[in-house]
């Protein structure tokens, strides 16, 4: 092969891997959509083995044998869907007896409505449309049977009651048999769940038995636990809304309790799916219009408390699914299998991100579908500051500091990101005016959380990139700190007892800054400045008073450049002791070897680790 041919198919690669991607996904889809019938019956017995393992362990562990067990927790499944479709049935019976008589009311109310909209304003002819669709309909209705001609009725020939009979068993059977099925596989799931959980297992391979046993243990915790826990929730709001519907009046009000509970089942949308037919049933049958607006209100307070207040205590993260990912899922889903998919497009989904978050092949579904955020918190906020938007990175850092110190916030998150930015400018990649952004959305950071430190003002929202920086890091470290105001002694408690002088690279000056407002939530006063401003003489009334001097530097130049700073500073604070912050992730005997070398009396990588330094200097414990 000459070298332009293998050129010219290096660059095709791209494009084939896009082709392969677009068939798979079409071929996928084409054999989920062509075997429903087969693969619906499978991902529900899956998921209610999943709902029933709670309740067959639990009899288990009290003593019933396996064999038992399954047997019981499918005949509670049966028993329960014996009395759901009763009660469906009964109350459908019933309204459809109490329908015909309340079509006057459905009129007058219509009309009354054309009446309002018709008469002035912008719904005018809205109100026509109405009034003329009301009078076509009663035409229809009344006159057109009287007026025309006789209808021409052809009646087939009067089927036998064998016939009758074959005819409604067909119609019976098929559900019946998919039921008969789904019951048969999740009575074989429940019984051999640990066969199966070993045959999965060795087809994924045994070389990582650790990774793959917490695949299964987390799909299997995850979805138990959110089919449960939506099991109880759903059919406790379904219970809440048959007997407020009955409340208020609404005829067959469990039936639209059942349907709320089921519907709810499908996330965003579905308390609204059942709130649509009781309205439409308390407007067709009460001659006013408090039913309506009675049950409006019901579904609205009941969806605002269950949705915003009783989920979130419940669910926490279990689901493990993005919003965005929760509404694709139950369009896709709903596309493939209709009905019945868009009710199990959330726990089918879960299945995917879980396989995502364990498989590297497929970690392209955790990130797409999972609630973690794709990028690291420090990634978010270097990002951001590239971006020049210091907004979002401001309000994601206060969200972190309503339950984390701001030391951490700096030390975990601020930090990382700088020494990310380091990175880039030595290769090259940032410069001129995308540098000038980022040092200016760096000070505009730091100087809003100084700002929220005085007015003590919180935001009450989350998000997924602040839940994780949360569940990442903590307050361990920072904890240990013990400066109070009131307990320093009285030289620390000068104009300038601290000292933060910052290099001349044009990230040395966030990270003084960020010190020395972590030094003043614990009462320090620190003096700012440059190396290079500091280059002169300091007016004698700067001098005094002065216990400590920081070099900070991201990265110095050389050993000797900071030996000679080091020396300087020394000699024009006599007395005063000088400290080193290298903000890199230094390993431990290269900063043992540095503080030889340079004979300082501290050197120190974080802001905790400064703190605790000023913390032992306070106390009177010596050089660290």
């Amino acid at each position: 092969m000459d070298i332009i041919t293998n050129r010219l198919l290096r660059q095709a690669v791209p494009l084939f891997n896009v082709f392969a991607s677009v068939v798979l996904v079409l071929a996928l889809g084409s054999l989920l959509s062509l075997g429903k019938d087969v693969l619906i019956p499978l991902a529900v017995a899956l998921l209610l083995s999943f709902a029933l393992t709670p309740v067959a362990s639990f009899l288990q562990r009290a003593g019933t044998g396996r064999g038992p067990a399954v047997v019981l927790s499918i005949l509670m499944a049966v028993a329960m869907l014996a009395v759901v479709t009763f009660v469906v049935y009964w109350q459908v019976a019933e309204l459809a007896a109490q329908l015909p008589a309340h079509k006057d009311v459905v009129r007058q109310k219509l009309q009354g409505l054309a009446g309002s909209l018709g008469e002035s304003g912008p719904f005018s002819r809205a109100g026509q449309v109405i009034g003329e669709l009301i009078t076509d309909i009663s035409q229809l209705a009344d006159g057109a049977a009287k007026n025309g001609p006789s209808p021409v009725v052809i009646r087939p020939e009067a089927a036998s009651g064998i016939k009758v009979a074959l005819d409604a068993l067909g119609h019976l059977l098929h559900p019946l048999t998919v039921t008969f099925a789904v019951l048969l596989l999740t009575a074989f799931m429940l019984g051999q769940r640990e066969d199966i959980r070993n045959r999965l297992i060795k087809l994924a391979g045994t070389d990582d038995l650790q990774q793959t046993t917490a695949a299964l243990d987390d799909a299997g915790g995850r979805l138990g636990k959110l089919l449960l826990t939506q099991l109880m929730v759903n059919a406790a709001f379904g219970t809440v809304v048959g007997l407020g519907l009955w409340w208020i009046g609404v005829p067959s009000p469990f039936l639209w309790g059942i349907l709320a509970g089921i519907f709810r089942f499908v996330p965003y949308i579905g308390a609204i799916i059942g709130a649509i037919a009781p309205m439409l049933v308390a407007f067709a049958f009460d001659p006013g219009w408090n039913s309506l607006i009675y049950t409006a209100a019901m579904f609205i307070v009941l969806d605002v408390i269950v949705g915003h207040v009783i989920e979130p205590m419940l669910y926490g993260h279990s689901t493990g699914l993005s919003p965005l990912a929760v509404i694709i899922s139950a369009t896709l889903w709903a596309f493939l299998w209709g009905p019945v998919g868009l009710v199990l497009s959330t726990p089918l989904t879960i299945c995917l991100v879980v396989i995502g978050r364990y498989i590297p092949r497929l970690q392209f579904l955790s990130t797409l579908l999972g609630d973690r955020s794709p990028l690291e918190p420090h990634e978010v906020l270097y990002q951001r500051m590239l971006a020049g938007d210091p907004r979002e990175a401001t309000e994601q850092a206060r969200l972190f500091l309503q339950q984390r110190s701001l030391a951490t916030y700096y030390d975990e998150v601020a930090l990382a990101a700088i020494r990310r930015a380091h990175i880039d400018i030595v290769r090259g990649n940032v410069e001129g005016e995308r540098l000038t952004r980022l040092l200016d959305s760096g000070r505009a950071i730091i100087a809003s959380l100084q700002a929220e430190a005085r007015s003590g003002s919180l935001l009450r929202t989350g998000s997924s990139e602040t839940d994780d920086a949360l569940d990442r890091f903590h307050d361990d470290a920072a904890a240990q700190i013990r400066l109070q105001k009131g307990d320093l002694p009285s030289d620390w408690q000068g104009s300038n007892p601290v000292v933060i002088l910052y290099g001349d690279h044009p990230l040395d000056e966030a990270p003084a800054r960020m010190l020395a407002q972590v030094m003043g939530r614990y009462g320090l006063k620190a003096y700012l400045s440059s190396m290079r401003g500091c280059a002169g003489d300091a007016p004698q009334s700067e001098v005094d008073g002065v216990r400590l001097v920081f070099l900070s530097f991201v990265e110095p130049l050389s050993t000797l450049h900071l030996r000679a700073a080091s020396i300087g500073v020394r000699r024009k604070l006599n007395g005063a002791r000088v400290a080193l912050c290298l903000w890199q992730q230094a390993e431990t005997p290269m900063i043992e070897t540095l503080r030889r070398q340079l004979r300082v009396d501290g050197l120190v990588t974080t802001n905790v680790e400064a703190l605790k330094f000023i913390q032992r200097m306070v106390a009177g414990a010596g050089k660290p």
